[in-house]
């Protein structure tokens, strides 16, 4: 998908481990349709020229992603596909995020919390939980 992304903002990060800063990347279209549907979590590519990041993710970095109607989503880069012209980034679209906590992954805030035990680690969780195939 050329063209896919923007940065809406910049900032340093550290593989999005608790505690550290991470990018935010706007993106054309809402996340419904990044998606094929509401609530599903799926995956989509962007494209390091286009997206106007000063750094290249790394496989397993976590990132926000808002969308044009204003929706946080977390999102993490699940696979790197490199060309002779640029690299694109499979970002696997996971959890909205509500303001706050787009605010404490953006500035890294720690929240006191063990890791996993504060609300960004149950929005995460939940995600991963969602995308989980039902037992047969």
């Amino acid at each position: 998908m050329e063209g896919m992304s923007t940065v809406k903002e910049r900032r340093s990060s550290g593989a999005g481990r608790s505690g550290d800063l991470v990018e935010l990347i706007a993106v054309p279209v809402r996340a419904a349709v990044l998606t094929d549907g509401p609530g599903a979590g799926g995956e989509f590519v962007v494209s390091h020229s286009d997206s106007g990041l000063t750094r290249g993710l790394e496989l397993d970095e976590q990132v926000v992603v808002v969308d044009p109607d204003g929706e946080f989503h977390a999102a993490s880069v699940v696979d790197l596909e490199f060309s002779l012209e640029d690299t694109h980034y499979v970002l696997e679209l996971g959890v909205r995020l509500p303001p706050e906590t787009v605010r404490e992954r953006l500035s890294g805030l720690d929240t006191g919390a063990p890791a996993g035990e504060d609300l960004s680690g149950l929005l995460d969780l939940l995600g991963r939980l969602r995308d989980r195939p039902e037992p047969s």
